[in-house]
């Protein structure tokens, strides 16, 4: 437990957080059509990132971990960002250190499946590091699920927050009505896409 309350601690204001509790649920703001403003975008199109697979779903091997987060990477780059992997990385994610992180963590704040935290200046993205919960049961009966969350979290590493359709892949769980995971989208949608390409015209 106190790990928990010092990881929640450290993400402050930054974190861009998909909680999936009930309580979480911000109706006001999503439930409403209405979206909250991108906090910044990355100046060269380009989105940088480092892979450690510590800590990665014991039912998936390390390639194959490694993998569905390259895939899910790459579904951004139809709307304009390079998403440039540039290996592999010893350092833990979420430790704000300079350089994007994506991996996975044991412990997210309660009700997360995914976290991605990183601060911004003046529109410009500075960090952006990906946590994925590593150990919920769900992810293993339906492995459909992770891989909509791996790219969910890619979304909001490049600048976009949540939507307000609820079939969009950076929509807020907790705000709309519980989805099949047999139909849960794997891709951007138009509408994701339009809000990305509205972010990098």
């Amino acid at each position: 437990m106190r790990g928990r309350f010092a990881l929640l601690a450290a993400l402050g204001a930054a974190a861009l957080s998909c909680l999936l509790s009930a309580a979480s649920a911000q109706p006001d703001e999503y439930g409403a059509g209405l979206e909250k403003r991108s906090p910044g975008v990355w100046p060269d199109r380009v989105y940088h990132w480092y892979y450690n697979g510590a800590n990665h779903p014991a039912w998936l091997g390390d390639d194959e971990a490694r993998a569905w987060v390259q895939e899910a990477a790459r579904k951004w780059e139809v709307c304009g960002v390079k998403m440039q992997y540039e290996g592999e990385t010893d350092r833990a994610p979420m430790r704000m250190d300079g350089r994007n992180v994506v991996g996975w963590r044991d412990v997210l704040p309660r009700g997360a499946r995914g976290i991605t935290v990183g601060p911004a200046a003046r529109g410009v993205l500075v960090e952006r590091d990906i946590a994925f919960s590593s150990g919920r049961e769900e992810f293993h009966r339906y492995p459909r699920l992770l891989k909509k969350v791996l790219v969910h979290e890619f979304g909001h590493a490049i600048g976009l927050t949540h939507s307000s359709a609820c079939n969009d892949v950076m929509t807020l769980a907790a705000d709309c009505p519980r989805a099949d995971p047999a139909t849960l989208p794997l891709f951007p949608t138009g509408h994701d896409l339009a809000r990305c390409k509205a972010l990098y015209p």
